[in-house]
């Protein structure tokens, strides 16, 4: 009993602890023009749930920290205004389409970093998986490609 009960803790405390490394690679903006291209290399923590933190350094060495949630699989719709009907052709090589995707999460995140530079991104994942692709942009002017 005392074993089932110490397992069982156990996989309390590693709840949540699940992460999937995301890199960002700037494709418009300051950080675009740079030989080599920095990548930007961020953790997202949580991934077998449906939020959880974020945490990144950009090329300065500023450290940012934020929130990524995505919502289960319903009919979509990108809006004007948002990152992927602003940039998703440019960045994808694709229009942007909306309607019912089973299987398709979508989801946002917010990093604010510790020089006041923020970070806002929209991205999808597969329904049951930690992979997918996005769009993020700081207030820097930097628009980046997401890949994980």
């Amino acid at each position: 009993m005392k074993n089932t009960l110490a397992l069982a803790a156990v996989g309390l405390l590693l709840a949540g602890c699940i992460s999937q490394d995301v890199k960002l690679y700037p494709v418009e903006g300051p950080l675009a023009g740079q030989v080599p291209l920095p990548v930007v290399q961020a953790k997202a923590v949580g991934v077998e749930t449906n939020s959880g933190p974020l945490s990144l350094t950009l090329p300065s060495g500023e450290k940012c920290q934020g929130t990524w949630s995505s919502v289960a699989p319903r009919f979509q719709t990108v809006s004007t205004g948002s990152l992927f009907s602003s940039y998703g052709g440019a960045i994808f090589g694709s229009g942007v389409t909306t309607g019912n995707v089973a299987g398709v999460n979508k989801g946002h995140a917010f990093l604010s970093c510790s020089a006041g530079t923020t970070i806002d991104a929209e991205f999808f994942t597969g329904s049951g998986t930690a992979n997918g692709y996005g769009i993020a942009k700081d207030s820097q002017g930097n628009v980046y490609k997401m890949l994980f």
